[in-house]
């Protein structure tokens, strides 16, 4: 039986076999704390890509302080977990949404193998870095009281909020290292043809822009949208233009994969005036012929007499201008009846064209899409706000995104049980549109929320009303959100839509020091380390760890059974069995071995003894040789 590492991946040993692998002559040897360890050897590496290999230091790169670091920080493991909170969750037993509270970068870290190439979109809206904003800060090395100083938010594992402020010498560059850091981890987790949508203002979209150059390729940029975010005239935090903008960059994992559905018409122009099959040309929708023209053709301006005798051009009450079709193509269009005169609503003749569309055998419009434009112009930030008091009574939450906003975009770029994240969820707005979107248009996607629980201010309204932290907010509008939905569509059949979600927490490893690093413990203390798994830890928060451990989606459905008078978990059906029961006997493992299952996984002091769980490991290997067993 295998021990489980119990820990998130090292990427820097999984790149490292990657490369041996592809070039063995690579590996070397060097010491590193007393022991010999195997590493790569650069200048070796080099001579094999030979003249590609580039020893220039004037490149084209962006670079900040803090960099490299940030680089580091992201291959390494981390030794973290998820605990369940069934009580914060809703229809937890069944549902496949989550709302997961903690750092996201260590949330990120956590999901990137259960989850990886699996989100077929993310939606995120970051903090925008203005000087008042708040960004992560990951720097554990000062004390409590000094951190507390200058923290903005506090959660059990530490400060992780700090101002950033146009006077820190490092405005940009803290920035830019929490986006880039989380961007690399997200990407791995998009699908082949998936997108992410990052909201953004001016202050850092041309960073973000390079940054995500970087992470996804330029080639795989789709667009910088324009979001008209403010109703009337915009903002006046402007000294010299009123801004009533924002952007949202979206960029593809793959972009010759990635499906972005466009608008659906039934408008088809494949039908030119030269057509002669004027019988088959289809239904058609009739257009006012005399559209000005900025450019001013002497050949499109002409005269055109109307059946009562009167006479038009498109010169008209002293506008310059001209038709859109010229003489000749007029009056073919008059003879093949392309051409319509009909009488306006104020009683006058009018000019009107054909524009033709196809049909199917029925005679029924075939629809086609058309990509949409890239202004967004609908969907204000007033109407968020709205929103938000509709669904708590009172202006619960500032700034928050207006649904529909981000309902369009998941509809444009998801389907039918696809996977949503945001990973800056703030009050769950991407929850909210995922759900509306199903109940519109029965789909079942789901959506993985994620949210630092940043406190309150005290003199808040969301304080006053109960609400600590950030999270709390989110929570509930997902409960109160998912009653409107469910009270406004009680003529549909929503049996497909998923109204629950899952709650889990980040906190330190299920597992003591001593699962870690058992060279540390000595013989006089190792009688304390009996069993390797803290005290307050459950049997679920051991299965999630383990579940987390062996990349099985979290949202995954579990079964809990007796056997042997054992308590064992079946997850999605036998795929994997975990017993963490004490006393297993043989009798237990081979009720669990006509299971079948793909997994298995024990704790490593479940058995009697140690000829006990050697008999136990002999039965599995001969019984069900393919299945993988583990402990931990």
């Amino acid at each position: 039986m295998k021990k489980l590492t119990m820990t998130t991946k090292d990427l820097t040993q999984e790149n490292i076999a990657k490369l041996i692998k592809l070039f063995p002559e690579i590996i070397t040897e060097v010491e590193k704390d007393g022991n010999l360890i195997k590493t790569i050897n650069a200048d070796k590496l080099k001579e094999l890509v030979g003249d590609y290999a580039d020893n220039n230091s004037e490149v084209y790169d962006l670079t900040w302080a803090g960099k490299q670091k940030s680089r580091q920080k992201i291959v390494m493991p981390i030794n973290k977990t998820l605990r369940p909170v069934p009580g914060d969750s809703v229809d937890f037993e069944n549902t496949e949404n989550l709302y997961i509270e903690g750092d996201n970068f260590e949330v990120l870290k956590l999901l990137q193998e259960s989850y990886l190439n699996k989100i077929k979109m993310i939606y995120i809206d970051p903090p925008y870095n203005t000087g008042k904003d708040f960004v992560y800060k990951d720097n554990f090395t000062k004390s409590k009281n000094a951190e507390d100083k200058e923290s903005g938010a506090i959660d059990e594992g530490g400060n992780k909020l700090f101002k950033n402020t146009t006077t820190n010498g490092r405005f940009h560059s803290d920035w830019l290292s929490m986006m880039f850091e989380r961007l690399v981890i997200a990407k791995d987790l998009l699908r082949d043809d998936g997108v992410i949508f990052i909201s953004i203002d001016d202050n850092e979209v041309d960073n973000l822009k390079k940054i995500c150059d970087e992470i996804f390729g330029g080639g795989n940029f789709i667009s910088q949208l324009v979001w008209e975010n403010k109703e009337g005239g915009g903002s006046s935090d402007s000294k010299f233009f009123r801004i009533k903008h924002e952007y949202i960059l979206c960029y593809a994992k793959d972009i010759d994969e990635c499906g972005i559905q466009g608008e659906t018409t039934q408008e088809d122009n494949s039908y030119s005036y030269e057509d002669e099959f004027v019988k088959e040309r289809g239904r058609y929708k009739l257009i006012k012929l005399n559209s000005f023209s900025i450019q001013y053709s002497k050949s499109l301006d002409y005269e055109i007499k109307l059946p009562n005798g009167e006479k038009v051009t498109p010169s008209e009450n002293g506008k310059r201008g001209c038709w859109r079709w010229s003489q000749s193509k007029y009056e073919w269009g008059l003879k093949n009846r392309f051409i319509e005169i009909r009488k306006n609503t104020d009683g006058k003749l009018w000019v009107y064209t054909k524009q033709y569309f196809k049909v199917d055998h029925n005679g029924e419009p075939i629809s086609r899409q058309v990509p949409f434009r890239a202004v967004i112009s609908k969907y204000s930030s007033t109407q968020a706000t709205k929103q938000m008091e509709k669904l708590f009574g009172t202006k619960i939450f500032d700034y928050s995104k207006p649904y529909d906003l981000i309902q369009f975009l998941c509809a444009i770029s998801s389907n039918e049980g696809d996977i949503i994240l945001d990973f800056f969820s703030g009050s769950a707005t991407t929850a909210h549109a995922v759900m509306q979107l199903n109940a519109e248009d029965g789909g079942n996607r789901k959506f993985i929320m994620v949210q630092l629980p940043e406190p309150t201010a005290e003199d808040s309204e969301a304080f006053k009303a109960g609400y600590k932290n950030i999270c709390e907010i989110g929570k509930e509008r997902i409960r109160r959100a998912a009653k409107k939905i469910q009270d406004d569509n009680k003529d549909k059949d929503l049996k497909n839509v998923d109204f629950g979600f899952r709650v889990f927490k980040t906190d330190s490893s299920n597992m003591k020091d001593v699962y870690y690093n058992p060279n540390e413990i000595d013989q006089r203390t190792l009688t304390n380390f009996k069993n390797n798994i803290k005290e307050d830890r459950t049997d679920k928060d051991l299965l999630y760890q383990v579940l987390l451990e062996l990349a099985i989606p979290i949202s995954a459905k579990i079964e809990e059974q007796k056997l042997n008078n054992k308590t064992i978990y079946k997850v999605n059906d036998t795929f994997l069995i975990a017993c963490f029961d004490n006393d297993i006997d043989l009798e237990t493992i081979k009720q669990i071995a006509e299971l079948n299952p793909s997994r298995i996984v024990f704790k490593d002091s479940s058995f009697k003894d140690d000829s006990t769980k050697v008999n136990c490991d002999e039965y599995l290997k001969n019984k069900i040789p393919n299945t993988i067993v583990k402990v931990i």
